[in-house]
């Protein structure tokens, strides 16, 4: 009786902490219902008539104005014939423009989402692109990753040192998709460019790194899997690898790990842990799901979070 009314007590006063703790997180005006809400939670009728297949993210990311321009092209299927569809882009960023086929696209914006008016005969079963180009200052993180937004940090060394957040507020925040959980691209082409002295974490496995003559870098990662919107993201930094292979239940598993250069010493005691980690996992769940996309950790300017095949710490 005394060991359960410990637990009825313990219980209970984790829930009280556990409200409270909510209640920080949540302002006024993120309590407020709005159009927005439903436009960004619904599968709106400009979002049902077309299946996302592909995406290709290719951003240039500048630290010295923390801006992102870019373009992202978006390749679908139709389902049903339509030609009014919903694109998902939050404020202060902008669609600078939208084409398919070379031919320029007429769009609304409605605040967080634009309405792009196609032209060409959407015939169902058929596979389309559309290039979106966007760009400006997105949001800052106040307090990532509970905050979303893109968090602009220094290392010791005076370094930029860079990294998205938008579990809870979507991926639409820096960059333009279709932001609804019911959806995802099968696989994924994820290239940003940094100043030359950076480098580009992301999703998936490395395809190749090229060199600009202006003194930048473009990392280009390609994403094997259907990928969630949110679980894409870009971590820049004066980052050093190492890595190890896990010999798992689907066969070799490659695991990379990118930290700062004054963390690598500390990290390479710590990630021992990994392996032994996945083994564990795999025996209560199961095969780790994205062994095509292999298995990173990589160091952040926050307190860290999970992300396909790129999780954060």
């Amino acid at each position: 009786m005394i060991k359960l009314s410990l637990f009825c007590i313990s219980f209970l006063a984790f829930v009280f902490l556990h409200e409270q703790a909510k209640s920080q997180f949540i302002s006024p005006s993120q309590k407020t219902f709005t159009r927005q809400d439903t436009l960004r939670g619904s599968i709106t009728p400009e979002r049902a008539w077309w299946d996302l297949t592909y995406y290709h993210l290719d951003i240039i990311v500048n630290p010295a104005d923390s801006t992102i321009y870019g373009t992202n092209t978006v390749t679908y299927r139709v389902v049903n014939s339509a030609n009014l569809m919903q694109i998902d882009l939050q404020e202060p960023l902008t669609l600078i423009n939208a084409a398919q086929n070379n031919k320029v696209l007429n769009f609304k914006r409605d605040g967080n989402v634009y309405w792009i008016e196609l032209t060409d005969k959407q015939e169902p079963g058929k596979i389309y692109s559309l290039v979106l180009t966007y760009g400006g200052k997105p949001r800052v993180s106040t307090r990532p990753p509970w905050v979303g937004g893109i968090t602009w940090k220094k290392d010791k060394n005076g370094l930029p040192f860079i990294a998205s957040a938008c579990q809870g507020d979507g991926a639409s925040l820096w960059w333009p998709c279709k932001d609804h959980m019911y959806d995802e691209p099968d696989s994924m082409l994820i290239s940003v460019n940094v100043p030359e002295n950076l480098i580009d974490v992301s999703n998936g496995k490395l395809r190749s790194v090229v060199s600009m003559k202006n003194k930048t870098k473009t990392y280009n990662w390609f994403v094997a899997n259907p990928i969630n919107n949110y679980g894409v993201n870009i971590n820049i930094g004066d980052y050093v690898h190492f890595s190890d292979i896990y010999n798992g239940e689907k066969g070799a598993l490659d695991c990379d790990y990118w930290v700062l250069k004054e963390d690598l010493e500390k990290a390479k005691v710590q990630f021992r842990q990994a392996p032994l980690m996945l083994a564990a996992f795999e025996h209560w769940f199961g095969p780790y799901p994205f062994y095509e996309d292999g298995y990173k950790l990589v160091e952040v300017p926050y307190l860290g979070m999970e992300h396909q095949s790129s999780n954060l710490w």
